[in-house]
C-alpha cells in the first residue's frame, strides 16, 4: 500500500479510477466464484439426481457467470491500464525535466547507461504494478478465500481437503520466498549488469576496432558472474520446495484414492463419493492457480517497489547537484 500511495502522489486525480478497477475486479472474482459453484450444481443435477433439464438450465447459469466475470475483470483492466499508462507518462517527463535541470556533476557521477535504465526500465515496471497488479492482485487476495468458502458450500469433506492442502501449499509457498534482503541484493545485482550492458553495447564500435574481448570489461564480466551466482542460488533454493508443492496439488487424488479405498462401505453414497472427489480435483487446480497468481503477485511486488525507491533517489539526486 505504500507504493502505491507514493505513485498515486503524481496522479491523485486517477485515484478514484484505480479504486473503480478494484472493485469491479472484486465483482469479477465473486461471480467466477459463483459460475464454478454453477458447475458443482450442474453436476450434482447430472450425476446425483439425473435430471438433463436441470443441469441444461444450470449450464446456461455456468456460461453467463463465468462470461460476465470475465468481462468485468477485462473492464477492471482496461480501468487499470489507462492510470497506468498516465503514471507511465508523468513518471518520465519528471525524468526528463530533472535531467534538464541537473547539473554538471550529477552527469559527471552518474552514467547515461545507468540514468536510462533507472528512468525507461523503472517507470514501466510502475506502469506494470498499476495497470496489471490492481485487478490481477484484487483477484489473488479474494480468490483463495472464496475458493475455500465454495468448497464447503460444496461439502465439509471438500471443504477440509482444500483446506489443509492450502495450509500446506501456503507453509511451501513461505519457504520458497527469498528474504527481502537477498531479493534486494538479487535485485541491485540484475540492475547493475543492465546498467552496464548499455554502456558495453553503446561502445561496441570501439570495440570492434581495437579487438576488445567482453573478458577484458572486467566490471562486466564481474556482474555477469555476480547476477549468475544470485540466480541459481535462489533456483536451486526453490526447487525442491516447487517439485512437493506441484506433486502434492497435481496428485491430490491420487493421495486421496489409497485411504477411500480401505473406507468406501463409510462414506455414503458412491455417486456422492464420485461427485465430492471430481470437486476435490477440480477446486485443487483453482487453488494451485490462485497461488501461482499470488506468487506472481509477491514477485511484481517487489520489483514495483524497488522501481518506486530507485526513481524517487534518482529524482532526489537530480535536484541535489
Amino acid at each position: 500500500m505504500n507504493t502505491y500511495r507514493k505513485l498515486f502522489a503524481y496522479i491523485p486525480q486517477f485515484k478514484g479510477l484505480a479504486i473503480g478497477a478494484v472493485l469491479v475486479s472484486a465483482l469479477s472474482a465473486l461471480l467466477t466464484t459463483c459460475g464454478y459453484y454453477a458447475i458443482h450444481c450442474f453436476l450434482h443435477a447430472l450425476i446425483i439426481d439425473e435430471n438433463l433439464p436441470v443441469a441444461q438450465n444450470f449450464a446456461f447459469v455456468i456460461a453467463l457467470l463465468l462470461l460476465t466475470g470475465s468481462l468485468c475483470l477485462g473492464t477492471s483492466g482496461l480501468m487499470a491500464h489507462y492510470v497506468g499508462f498516465n503514471l507511465e507518462n508523468v513518471l518520465r517527463k519528471r525524468g526528463v525535466e530533472g535531467l534538464n535541470r541537473a547539473s554538471f556533476t550529477f552527469f559527471d557521477t552518474h552514467s547515461s547507461g545507468t540514468i536510462r535504465k533507472t528512468i525507461d526500465d523503472n517507470a514501466a515496471l510502475t506502469h506494470t504494478i498499476v495497470a496489471h497488479m490492481i485487478p490481477d492482485a484484487t483477484r489473488a487476495i479474494l480468490m483463495p478465500f472464496f475458493i475455500i468458502a465454495f468448497s464447503f458450500c460444496i461439502s465439509w469433506r471438500v471443504g477440509l481437503c482444500i483446506l489443509i492442502l492450502t495450509i500446506v501449499g501456503s507453509a511451501i509457498m513461505a519457504s520458497m520466498m527469498g528474504g527481502k534482503q537477498f531479493m534486494k541484493m538479487y535485485q541491485d545485482a540484475l540492475d547493475n549488469l543492465s546498467a552496464e550492458t548499455v554502456e558495453y553495447i553503446r561502445g561496441i564500435s570501439v570495440i570492434k576496432i581495437f579487438g576488445v574481448s567482453v573478458s577484458s570489461m572486467k566490471k562486466l564480466s564481474k556482474l555477469i558472474h555476480n547476477y549468475s551466482t544470485y540466480a541459481y542460488q535462489y533456483s536451486k533454493h526453490c526447487k525442491a520446495g516447487y517439485v512437493v508443492y506441484e506433486c502434492l496439488f497435481f496428485g491430490i487424488i491420487a493421495i486421496l484414492t489409497l485411504p477411500l479405498a480401505f473406507f468406501m462401505d463409510d462414506l455414503g453414497s458412491p455417486k456422492r463419493l464420485a461427485l465430492d472427489l471430481i470437486m476435490t480435483f477440480f477446486v485443487s487446480g483453482l487453488m494451485f492457480a490462485a497461488f501461482m497468481r499470488v506468487m506472481y503477485i509477491g514477485m511484481y511486488s517487489f520489483q514495483g517497489n524497488h522501481a518506486v525507491d530507485s526513481l524517487e533517489k534518482l529524482y532526489a539526486q537530480m535536484s541535489k547537484e
